[in-house]
């Protein structure tokens, strides 16, 4: 009985992704693997503008193991241009989504006011987690979720074109400091291309997927460092003024600024997991094999 245990756990361990959580991508069917930061009309939650566009926000962080989009119906979105080609990339995402590439993921799902179909969510990614914060009040506005005025040099947002099959439309960098920063103007942030409406799709390492009251949607952080970052400013030679954004793995704790339906903006923090080094996962599966066949020894010795 204590061998055939101990061949069981043994197996399991060696699975891979023994541990691993499924993320469900499927435009927010469902919310497996995600954590709920709560609703946007909740104290601790709530930002800014309005409390009748209500939804729930979730979050999470997970390594890339080719990861599929499923559920039925299809969520609309994803791919270099939008559509339904899920985490494919271009020429400007390339070695984006690939295996071990660390991903954070935000989802809403619609609870009562604004409609999902043809909006144009914006996240706002403070780096140090010392920028945007909840209102001290449900409907208050106290609350720090402006990109142009709370933002810090090398802090950016995304956003992603809900009427245009949910591809990404803009990443902008701010090149100086927000206005409560001591910045001159709100004339500071620096865009790759002309943004949402220019009529231009450049496949930046994000995707999006979305059903008719949910949406998800997936940030390529090794990538968006790697195209993106200070080691590669101007990228593609479309804007010198794009320096690029800071470091998103150099923080535990990422602060987040989202504009997730109408005119309800929420402010909460996130958590970057690092990813397991796989000697941790040798070491824990050495542990507990360990103590296993400890308890195996002490029962034969009693026996």
């Amino acid at each position: 009985m204590t061998r055939s245990l101990l061949f069981s756990l043994s197996t399991f361990l060696l699975t891979p992704c023994a541990f691993c959580i499924p993320i469900s991508i499927d435009g927010g069917l469902s919310w497996n693997g995600w954590t709920s930061k709560g609703n946007s009309n909740q104290l601790g939650v709530y930002g800014s503008g309005t409390t009748t566009d209500v939804y729930e926000v979730f979050t999470t962080v997970f390594a890339f193991n080719n990861n599929a989009v499923s559920g039925l119906p299809a969520p609309t979105g994803g791919g270099p241009t939008g559509g339904a080609t899920g985490f494919g990339t271009g020429s400007f995402s390339a070695g984006a989504f690939a295996n071990g590439n660390q991903i954070a993921g935000i989802g809403v799902r619609r609870i009562s006011g604004a409609a999902v179909s043809g909006f144009v969510p914006t996240v706002r990614f403070d780096l140090d987690n010392d920028s945007y914060q909840a209102a001290t009040t449900v409907g208050g506005t106290n609350g720090r979720t402006a990109f142009s005025e709370w933002s810090e040099f090398r802090d950016f947002t995304v956003q992603f074109e809900g009427g245009n099959g949910w591809r990404g439309g803009t990443i902008t960098m701010q090149a100086g400091n927000g206005t409560s920063y001591g910045g001159p103007t709100s004339n500071n942030p620096q865009w790759i291309v002309g943004g949402i409406g220019s009529g231009v799709s450049y496949d930046f390492p994000f995707r999006a997927f979305a059903q008719s009251d949910s949406y998800q949607m997936f940030f390529d952080l090794n990538a968006i460092k790697s195209i993106y970052g200070t080691s590669n400013p101007n990228p593609f030679g479309l804007n010198p003024n794009f320096t690029g954004v800071g470091n998103l793995t150099a923080s535990s704790t990422l602060g987040i600024s989202l504009n997730g339906l109408g005119g309800n903006n929420v402010a909460f923090g996130m958590s970057l997991l690092p990813i397991p080094e796989p000697r941790t996962s040798g070491m824990l599966l050495t542990g507990i094999l360990a103590g296993a066949a400890g308890v195996v020894f002490r029962r034969r010795r009693q026996g």
